[in-house]
């Protein structure tokens, strides 16, 4: 006959035996009942129990631990979405375009009114340094928010612009009108305008020193630097020196990588196409899921350190627009022009008039209206090669 008794040996369970039928069942029966309430059994099913328990402990933590972080990136999503609802605000929009037809000199453009296409805001981006407070970067860009895209066209900082003080460049109006006691947003704000034949509806300046807090925020930012860059001067407290290759760049070497400019061999247009990757590069990144928690951190930079006419509302209303996009509906352009033109010995970028109104009209003019030359008060040269303006008259005459 066969038994089954408890074996608290290496099998951990019960073990059949066979027993002489004309033994003593009984006393065996005995036997295997005293080996089953033993101690020794009751600590083995304690510790089997105590696993079985534990392990259910961690699979119910694990569910838990995923439901928290689940609920975690609801909540913050749906904060998100609640603050954008309730404070993201389009920018007040400028109905007008200027009218340079009988212009004279010293004379300001009168505006006209126009219609504007649905969906549609400008806005200027100027970058200045600290040390002159020349403004090297700017850029004039449009968002087209029915469409989802964001263009840009950065003018360089050598652009010809009809000033009556020397050099005519795009980068002294800001600087000039500081240095006199003027605005120096209203003149930058105004010198622009002349190039777009309409004043854009937001403006955006600032020192190039905040691409570093901005660039620390967002944790760094993954860049193919083309060449290695290496300058020095203190007097601008400026030491560039950034390896060629892809690297992850934190906010210092992004601000030097932006500004450097001495090693391209096509000079400032180089240092142009750069920062065009550069900041596609950024905008990606902060298109990136990783980078939504830290928006709040750089709305509240924005507020701090840019001169600017947006409200906090009308920058979370381009932040929601802003993550909208894909990589692609964001471009970058330089203006049409002659970037090896000079004057008097000095460089001078000269803009190409027709092939920037076309550009102008197909990606920066929000109105129902085509911007013409009319419109703008811009230096170019005219079939015989001569500069002239689309006024008839150069101010300061040969002051360049």
């Amino acid at each position: 006959m066969k038994y089954r008794r408890y074996d608290g040996g290496d099998t951990g369970g019960f073990v059949e035996e066979e027993w002489d039928e004309g033994g003593f069942v009984a006393d065996a029966v005995e036997a295997w009942e005293e080996r089953q309430f033993s101690e020794q059994a009751a600590a083995v099913r304690h510790d089997e129990t105590l696993e079985t328990r534990a392990g259910r402990r961690n699979r119910r933590t694990r569910r838990r631990l995923r439901f928290i972080v689940a609920m975690l990136v609801v909540i913050v999503l749906c904060e998100g979405l609640y603050l954008y609802r309730r404070w993201a605000r389009p920018p007040e929009v400028n109905n007008y375009i200027t009218d340079t037809t009988n212009l004279s000199d010293g004379a300001e453009a009168p505006s006209i009114a126009a219609g504007r296409k649905p969906g549609c805001y400008t806005f200027l981006i100027a970058g200045k340094d600290k040390a002159a407070g020349l403004t090297d970067t700017v850029l004039v860009g449009m968002l087209n928010t029915r469409e989802h895209t964001l263009k840009f066209y950065s003018i360089p900082r050598d652009t010809a612009v009809n000033i009556s003080w020397s050099p005519k460049k795009i980068n002294q109006y800001y600087p000039a009108a500081v240095n006199s006691g003027k605005d120096g947003v209203e003149a930058l704000l105004g010198g622009v305008q002349n190039l777009l034949g309409y004043r854009v509806d937001s403006y955006a300046i600032f020192d190039v020193d905040v691409f570093v807090e901005l660039v620390d925020i967002m944790g760094g930012v993954y860049f193919d630097v083309p060449l290695n860059m290496d300058y020095e001067d203190p007097g601008q407290d400026l030491y560039i020196h950034v390896p060629q290759g892809y690297q992850k760049l934190n906010g210092y070497d992004t601000m030097c990588v932006f500004r450097y400019r001495s090693g391209y061999s096509n000079g400032d247009i180089g240092r142009v196409n750069v920062q065009h990757d550069l900041l596609k590069s950024i905008a990606s990144q902060l298109l990136s899921l990783g980078n939504i928690p830290n928006i709040g951190k750089l709305v509240n930079l924005f507020e701090r350190d840019v001169i600017t006419n947006l409200s906090a509302g009308n920058v979370m209303f381009y932040v929601q627009e802003f993550l909208k996009m894909q990589d692609d509906d964001i471009v970058f352009s330089t203006i049409p022009a002659d970037v090896g033109g000079e004057v008097h010995g000095m460089s001078y970028v000269i803009i190409y008039l027709n092939q920037w109104l076309s550009a102008l009209n197909s990606d920066l003019n929000p109105y129902t209206t085509d911007i013409s030359a009319e419109n703008v008060d811009i230096i170019y040269r005219n079939s015989a090669g001569n500069l002239t303006s689309t006024t008839g008259f150069i101010r300061g005459n040969d002051r360049w």
